[in-house]
């Protein structure tokens, strides 16, 4: 699990045959990614994308996600993980920065297809901010965030006003676990229950699932379960309703279980969330 939580932006160039983090799994941040050369199926909760390159996803801090490399070849793609913090800094009144990251259902709008025009302009902000990273005059910090400013307005703005939606869905049998997944997440679901609510077999809804995600459908689950919990902590909720809430029946697992995945505590993630308050006027 990928659980850093840094008020620093970080960035990279990658070229490989796989992800870092081979399974589903989610982060503290927000992260733009971007994919340069290769195909690749993206999952982000219950959507399946398909992408090439020019494809940008936008996830947030909530979603869980993987890449599936569809070819035995490496994929070249640029992502940029940017703090939640960063944008109580930049808020602007006719814009919202954040807007493309949650202004929408988790697991959906995450895709922008970008024309060759705007892949370029994309690119060439990136190479600005990597450029910056040479710079050694005081400022640094700032023209790096300026030109990260530059892409988000960008970005938001084809968000706001986007082409026709392009994703593929998952096959039958496993869309039908992931809608149930997601509309039963915070009750008791076992391989018998799920069996009997979709009329599969255990062993059917198992390998299909396994083979089609990658992962199997009670990690999935508890990913889920996990966002959920975040999205409760971060509206105030305390640790034991947050338990409760999202799915958990026993505290002290909740507890253990969100700090491998997350790197925090319930309590010490809650407040490293908390918003700053604005100043008075």
């Amino acid at each position: 699990m990928i659980h850093e939580y840094s008020d620093r932006i970080s960035h990279n160039m990658l070229l490989s045959k796989q992800s870092f983090v081979k399974d589903f799994h989610l982060h503290n941040f927000y992260e733009l990614f971007l994919l340069l050369e290769g195909e690749l199926n993206f999952c982000v909760q219950q959507t399946f994308y398909h992408l090439t390159p020019g494809s940008l996803l936008m996830i947030n801090d909530l979603e869980i996600h993987k890449a599936i490399n569809l070819k035995q070849t490496p994929y070249r793609r640029i992502y940029i993980h940017i703090p939640p913090a960063f944008f109580y800094k930049y808020s602007a009144s006719d814009l919202n920065l954040s807007s493309c990251f949650t202004a929408r259902n988790i697991g959906e709008k995450n895709l922008i297809q970008l024309s060759g025009q705007q892949l370029t302009y994309f690119v060439d902000q990136y190479e600005k901010i990597t450029e910056n990273e040479t710079y050694s005059l005081p400022g640094k910090e700032l023209l790096m965030e300026t030109y990260l400013l530059q892409l988000l307005v960008f970005i938001n703005n084809l968000f706001l006003y986007p082409a026709a939606p392009s994703f593929c869905r998952y096959t039958p049998a496993v869309q039908d676990v992931v809608n149930y997944i997601k509309e039963h997440m915070t009750e008791p679901i076992s391989l018998d229950s799920l069996s009997h609510a979709l009329s599969l077999s255990k062993y059917y809804l198992c390998h299909t699932f396994k083979e089609e995600t990658g992962t199997t459908i009670f990690n999935y689950l508890l990913l889920l379960r996990i966002s959920k919990a975040k999205s409760l902590l971060s509206e105030g909720k305390n640790v034991s309703e947050t338990c409760y809430l999202s799915g958990f029946t026993n505290y002290n697992n909740f507890i253990t279980t969100f700090k491998k995945i997350t790197g925090y505590t319930p309590k010490k993630y809650q407040s490293t969330e908390q918003k700053p308050e604005a100043s008075k006027t």
